[in-house]
């Protein structure tokens, strides 16, 4: 167990590293996959939201204020060099509440848009305007040649990634449901303390777990779901592995920690952000 920061908030994987939200000192840390080592300090402007392309850290920044909103630039982070490269205005996409990397793709979902941002020429390129039939956005996740986002009354929106047309409207009894990933077809999510995954072109559930009041995913490569997860019963935050395909659970335990704000998976290790700075790093056994 490592303590890096005195709170930490969202995290990523990328080249290798984690790159985590060190909330009370505003900066994106770097650190080292394997020695757990910070690398790099970066400074931001108040909290912000994370994802890892191809080619650089995207780290969206709320710029001052309160609430969920993310007032931007949203922030090119170069990882060999550690250097900010660009920031890009949101502009007329206004607040955001997340990025998006995918596929050398990157959009920023807020309250009701979702933004593409074209990261060579430092701007937002086109602007999906969701309206507010079904109240805000509640997460966004993106595949080859898709967009899914859940709203705040239970409807996962499909849009066309290229052209950003409409192309789907599933209605589901979820409760502000977060889209996570998304893998042929089959979108994972998590929904109040739940995770389960949605068969999209079939419009049905697949598997759904309860697994406290509070739980966030990330779907690894090898098609395992870690998770971590707050309940009330519980002496600690626990970090599950799930199936992808199936839902079923491959390891589950409770930890040495409250508050988990992430979890990542990368260098061959699972990684927990808690709240009180705290960074868990697990090695998981092959299953």
């Amino acid at each position: 167990m490592l303590q890096p920061a005195d709170g930490l908030g969202a995290m990523v994987a990328g080249f290798g590293d984690l790159w985590v939200d060190d909330r009370a000192r505003q900066r994106v840390l770097r650190v080292d996959g394997r020695s757990g080592r910070v690398r790099a300090a970066i400074p931001v402007e108040g909290r912000v939201a994370l994802d890892a392309s191809a080619s650089a850290i995207w780290a969206l920044q709320s710029g001052g204020g309160y609430g969920q909103g993310l007032r931007g630039p949203l922030l090119r982070i170069d990882p060999r060099t550690d250097r900010i490269r660009a920031r890009i205005p949101l502009g007329r996409a206004g607040l955001g509440f997340g990025v998006e990397a995918v596929g050398g793709k990157v959009w920023v979902w807020g309250p009701h848009a979702i933004a593409r941002i074209d990261g060579r020429a430092r701007r937002v390129v086109s602007r999906i305007a969701v309206g507010y039939d079904h109240g805000e956005l509640t997460g966004l996740a993106a595949g080859p040649g898709q967009l899914v986002a859940g709203t705040a009354d239970g409807h996962l929106l499909r849009f066309d990634g290229r052209t950003g047309r409409k192309i789907g409207d599933l209605s589901t009894a979820l409760r502000k449901p977060s889209p996570t990933a998304l893998r042929r077809g089959r979108l994972l999510y998590t929904a109040s303390g739940r995770v389960g995954a949605v068969d999209l072109p079939a419009g049905r559930l697949l598997w759904e777990r309860r697994l406290g009041f509070r739980a966030g995913a990330t779907l690894a490569g090898d098609g395992v779901v870690w998770t971590h997860s707050s309940a009330l019963h519980e002496g600690g935050d626990r970090v599950s592995a799930l199936r992808f395909a199936t839902g079923r659970v491959v390891t589950s335990g409770v930890v040495a920690a409250f508050g988990s704000t992430g979890i990542a998976v990368g260098a061959g290790h699972v990684a927990v952000a808690t709240a009180g700075g705290r960074l868990l790093v697990l090695t998981p056994f092959a299953a």
